[in-house]
């Protein structure tokens, strides 16, 4: 009878409640990578009505937010304004070089009543630097 009883291995309840977990996590785990809904919306990134989503940080889309989900249009979309981003910094150091060669752009005529406002401020802040400089001595 003692054999039988060494013979015998007893299960241990808490590694099997581990393994139970661990295989729940890695169904989910493959279930995320395989979350790619399939849809048959076309989107058109070149439509000229939805420009601000790409230029403006208004209408960023957020892969980390729960509500997330990552479709065919959603991945255009990021490629898209990737691609919008890449090409608009080239542009912008294009642009710096020519500006270095070309010449000094005249100001514009500003409005009547801009201009007296600007030179109100710009009276303003002297009579302050004065009188800051007076008081220091």
């Amino acid at each position: 009878m003692m054999d039988e009883e060494e013979e015998r291995s007893h299960f241990n309840y808490d590694k099997i409640v581990e393994q139970q977990n661990l295989s729940k996590r890695k169904k989910k785990l493959l279930m995320k990578k395989e979350e790619l809904v399939t849809d048959d919306f076309q989107v058109n990134v070149d439509d000229a009505r939805f420009q601000a989503m790409y230029t403006s940080h208004l209408f960023n889309l957020d892969p980390s937010d729960p509500n997330f989900k990552k479709t065919k249009a959603a991945q255009k979309i990021l490629e898209e304004k990737a691609r919008r981003r890449h090409q608009g910094s080239t542009e912008a150091k294009g642009k710096q070089d020519n500006v270095a060669e070309e010449k000094p752009v005249a100001k514009k005529n500003l409005d009547p009543a801009l201009s007296m406002l600007i030179k109100s401020v710009k009276n303003k802040t002297e009579q302050f630097q004065t009188r800051k400089k007076q008081k220091v001595k």
